[in-house]
């Protein structure tokens, strides 16, 4: 192949990474359009809500005639579509609509007199499952159809009759296969009790297809199984189906989220359960503080009597991002976070996210079990879930029930109960919140708890003593500053010596709460400052985890490269390159990067024929190479792709070329092609120094495929500028090309 001029591998390099810049800028991108009035517009409530509506807001005392509920101007809508490719939706509460549109037109769409600002959408979806174990219920296997219902007390409303009936939830997800034809529904269709549907992403009234997901968490609210046994509480309920996720999609869903809370609200829906997220994607920690736009429609929808349950997400082991999603984070929803399916002891699942919010505020609010048995979307039978997914909406079936029995609470009143009625209350941290609520809180089946541990002030803190040491129970310890914001919590096992704090870890001015047995207690504690060190094993509740994520945004990664230099005339062999190192990426969608790496080359040329004409034998070409690289990376979400385009330049630490003469070749028939009969001879040719560059450089483009954010495997493929071989050399320099500048290969990255 014919070398590229000096003048063209400069250019190349512009051109790559111009291309990504080009291409960045020409897209299309989702925005949200917000609009500065409502001028022009009218409202009768009467027509546009359901009566069912209207009577909550009456109830909770909200205002049928708020300008939120009034319809955008549709002459706004229409000047905007001029420059939009798309509106695909729109939001009375946000006097908003998202759009499609590249960032020329939305600089345009910014300037038009009506638009209060224009801001990019940068939130991604996701539905806040772990996994799913398909696989059918076993009779002998059947605890956990009752234990999801049992740990919130459940037979208290069973036996009261209490199943939800006259509240209406509505249940927002990516899709409901077979809901329309599963056993486990068959009530609810045959009493009519699923009132409407909508699909935002399509526009139609069609639900029962797309993600199984949503089919799975309504069987937690409302399922009942084979047996007759009940999945969820709310089996009396009326509900609500829309789908707002599309899986995949990157950016609209916070727009049709928004939309399904108003068609709730529109429609007369008493709860929302939204076993979904807006997080790690695209979003940093510092966003979680309620403030996102998703957030304000869930706390407008509580605004207007609506209780929302959400699931806290599924980032409970994620050291890189350490908090709840969006919109849990909002003040007035009530976050779900998940312990494990385990009547006897009480831990949090590994998996649920931990608060608080950005913001310090209360998060996760309650729990439930993050294992649940659901409706098996792929035939008519019954298997397992992991995930928040699935904690929220059994919390939601749950608080039907209690409302059913409080139906003059609003919305945030009932929420306060909800909390009131966990079986940690008062006490709270960021792993439980206020724990499991309780059924016997709602039914007046709640017995006072006994004391179970004595707080004992002693000279220099405070011993937490046990009377009676209860089998797998755990003590709940937490230390609160005077702002409720917590220092540090633990759960521990009590010893009998009993458990002894020093005021001169926590400082002055700090509370000590203390939970055990469903028994709370609390002292003060008066030190005189001192380290932040509860136990070994206490969570920093600084930033909800056990350390504190630093340089936000800053990625660091360890990668391995195997690719293989193509053949070319001359250079003919197995040529190979193996590269190590570690890369250091800033961003979240598009990304800069930086790697350091240490490689190996060999370049091959068996000589069967003269074309190298240099000796009857074979050349090889080896160097250890130190390379750097600069580089974009584009995340694609559609299907967990990630897109590399960049530069690298290397250095030759080592430059080392052998000759092996005398080599017997064959063809295939066994005929000798250079009859010398003697053995091989080696050679290191030690002019090498002269006929190899020092430095090295090139384009690079990589394709990978990213597993849970941790592992990307992928191909790799770069194009070589420089040459390998200088023309200084007297021997290799004047009858030698230079090998193919084209590499392929695979990779492997992994993000610790």
């Amino acid at each position: 192949m014919q070398q590229i001029s000096n003048f063209m591998r400069k250019n190349l390099i512009i051109a790559v990474f111009a291309l990504v810049s080009t291409v960045a800028m020409a897209q299309e991108k989702c925005f949200w359009v917000f609009f500065t009035d409502k001028n022009d517009t009218q409202f009768d409530p009467y027509s546009y809500f359901d009566a069912k509506a209207i009577a909550r807001y009456q109830q909770c005392g909200a205002d049928l005639y708020d300008i939120s509920n009034y319809p955008l101007n549709d002459s706004y809508i229409n000047a905007v579509n001029t420059y939009a490719t798309e509106v695909f939706g729109e939001s009375r509460w946000l006097n908003a609509i998202g759009v499609e549109a590249t960032d020329d037109n939305a600089n345009r769409i910014a300037q038009l007199p009506f638009v209060a600002r224009v801001q990019e959408i940068v939130s991604s979806g996701t539905m806040a499952r772990v996994k799913t174990e398909f696989k059918e219920t076993e009779d002998d296997k059947n605890e956990i159809l009752t234990d999801q219902l049992i740990r919130f007390g459940g037979q208290h409303f069973i036996d009261k009759g209490i199943d939800g009936k006259g509240l209406r939830i509505c249940v927002m997800d990516g899709g409901f296969p077979k809901v329309n034809t599963h056993p486990a529904f068959q009530h609810l269709r045959d009493n009519h009790q699923i009132l409407k549907t909508y699909n935002f992403p399509n526009k139609i009234e069609d639900v029962y297809g797309w993600s199984t997901h949503g089919t799975m968490v309504l069987s937690c609210i409302a399922g009942i199984n084979d047996k007759g046994q009940k999945l969820g509480l709310a089996t009396g309920a009326e509900f609500l189906l829309a789908r707002t996720e599309i899986d995949p999609e990157p950016f609209k869903e916070e727009v049709w989220w928004a939309q399904g809370a108003e068609w709730a609200d529109k429609n007369g829906a008493d709860i929302i359960n939204s076993s979904l997220g807006y997080g790690k994607d695209r979003h940093w920690t510092r966003d979680m503080d309620g403030t996102s736009y998703v957030a304000k429609a869930a706390n407008k929808a509580v605004e207007k009597g609506i209780l929302i349950c959400n699931s806290a997400g599924n980032e409970g082991d994620d050291n890189r991002w350490m908090t709840i999603i969006t919109p849990a984070d909002a003040e007035n929803v009530l976050c779900v976070g998940g312990i494990n399916a385990d009547l006897e002891k009480y831990i949090h699942i590994g998996f649920s996210s931990y608060g608080p919010s950005a913001d310090k505020r209360l998060k996760p609010n309650v729990v439930a079990f993050g294992q649940a048995s659901v409706a098996n979307p792929s035939n008519d039978k019954f298997t397992d879930a992991f995930g928040t997914s699935f904690a929220s909406p059994l919390t939601a079936g749950f608080c039907a029930c209690a409302w059913q029995t409080m139906r003059n609470k609003t919305a945030l009143q009932m929420k306060a109960e909800i909390e009131k009625s966990a079986d940690l209350y008062p006490y709270f941290d960021y792993a439980y919140g206020y724990g499991v609520p309780q059924a016997a809180y709602f039914t007046g089946d709640l017995m006072p708890a006994e004391r179970s541990f004595n707080l004992v002030q002693e000279k220099d803190g405070v011993r937490i003593v046990f009377p009676k040491i209860i089998d797998k129970q755990y003590t709940f310890i937490n230390v609160e500053c005077a702002d409720g914001v917590l220092l540090g919590y633990y759960q521990v096992a009590p010893d009998s010596t009993g458990i002894y704090l020093k005021n001169k870890d926590f400082g002055e001015g700090k509370k000590l709460n203390v939970s055990y047995n469903g028994f709370y207690d609390f002292c003060p504690i008066n030190g005189m400052g001192g380290d932040i060190n509860l136990l070994a094993n206490s969570r920093n509740s600084q930033n909800g985890t056990f350390k504190k994520v630093k340089n936000e945004g800053w990625q660091t990664s360890f990668f391995l490269q195997l690719d293989h230099p193509l053949k070319s005339n001359q250079w003919n062999g197995s040529n190979t390159h193996f590269d190590f190192g570690f890369r250091w990426m800033y961003g979240k969608t598009y990304k800069i990067g930086m790697g350091l790496g240490l490689g190996w080359n060999e370049f091959i040329c068996r000589n069967k024929d003269g074309q190298l004409d240099l000796l009857k034998g074979e050349t090889r070409m080896k160097n250890f190479q130190l390379r750097g690289e600069l580089f974009q990376r584009i995340a694609i979400r559609l299907w967990g792709i990630n897109w590399d385009l960049g530069v690298y330049g290397g250095v030759n630490a080592t430059r080392n070329i052998t000759l092996i003469e005398n080599i017997n070749w064959t063809d295939n028939d066994g005929n000798a092609l250079n009859p010398q009969p003697y053995d091989s001879k080696v050679v290191t040719y030690l002019s090498g120094a002269k006929a190899m560059n020092r430095f090295e450089y090139g384009a690079t483009t990589r394709i990978s495929y990213s597993i849970a954010n941790v592992i990307n495997i992928g191909v790799y493929g770069s194009y070589r500028l420089s040459p390998i071989l200088t023309k200084d050399d007297p021997i290799l320099g004047t009858k030698a090309n230079n090998p193919s500048p084209w590499s392929v290969g695979v990779e492997i990255e992994v993000a610790p």
